[in-house]
């Protein structure tokens, strides 16, 4: 877990946890803080609503991060013009090498995401500040491949999987869990609140859907808000706090 905010108590980390990082002044800093007892009801709407209002109070660095991704997909496709890979392991090579581009942006955005959660909106170089790159690949690379295997029998076990893994990665970050850990804690948290996630994962899919429509353009705005209303899902879900201001 990240450090917790200046001026806020957080309880100490249970036996086998990494030590909190000590933040300097001015730097934005998250760090898991449980609410008060109740029900964790998730509304949907309420989450959607939450990540817009938030990208739009925060967008410049946000639409930065997100061209990130684009720019990374357009050197892929640049190399593969100039390269024009003939074995399979070339093939694979690049693959691979794009595939981890991309989930270290995605952890880079849900890090951001959880800084937006608790009430720092983060500038640029803070998405990217030490995530744990090898616990992140490894849960990708995991929830990545049984995705692969499950759309290869028929397509829907392979949603299904990717529903069940949508939070993983924010265990990784957020609570600092091994890849097995944090796959069976998001399969855990998405099962004890099916009807809610899947109903998030629905408005996730068609924002992201018409997002895509306009060009990829769309995707700029898009992708943060349903990064940062899944980070909510998660906070909530987990009985965390959510900064609404």
């Amino acid at each position: 877990m990240g450090a917790p905010h200046a001026g806020h108590s957080s309880p100490d980390p249970g036996p086998g946890s990494a030590p909190r990082d000590t933040v300097a002044p001015q730097q934005p800093a998250y760090g898991y803080q449980q609410a008060a007892p109740g029900p964790t009801t998730l509304d949907v709407g309420r989450a959607l609503s939450y990540g817009w209002t938030k990208f739009w109070a925060n967008p410049g660095p946000w639409i930065a991060v997100t061209a990130v991704g684009m720019v990374i997909y357009l050197a892929f496709l640049l190399v593969v013009q100039l390269t024009d890979p003939a074995t399979t392991l070339a093939v694979l090579f690049i693959f691979l090498a794009v595939m981890a581009a991309v989930w270290l942006l995605q952890a880079a955005m849900v890090r951001g995401a959880l800084y937006e959660t608790d009430g720092t909106p983060p500038p640029f170089g803070a998405y990217f500040r030490a995530v744990n790159a090898g616990n992140v690949l490894l849960t990708a690379l995991l929830a990545a491949t049984a995705s692969f295997l499950g759309l290869a029998l028929f397509i829907l076990p392979g949603l299904i999987v990717g529903w069940l893994c949508m939070f993983s990665l924010h265990f990784v970050i957020d609570q600092n869990q091994g890849p097995l850990e944090a796959l069976k804690s998001s399969c855990a948290l998405v099962l004890a609140n099916a009807g809610q996630v899947f109903l998030l994962a629905l408005a996730v899919a068609v924002l992201t859907f018409l997002g895509a429509l306009l060009c990829g353009l769309g995707l700029l705005i898009a992708g943060p808000v349903t990064v940062i209303a899944v980070t909510y899902a998660y906070r909530v879900l987990t009985g965390g706090v959510c900064h609404q201001g």
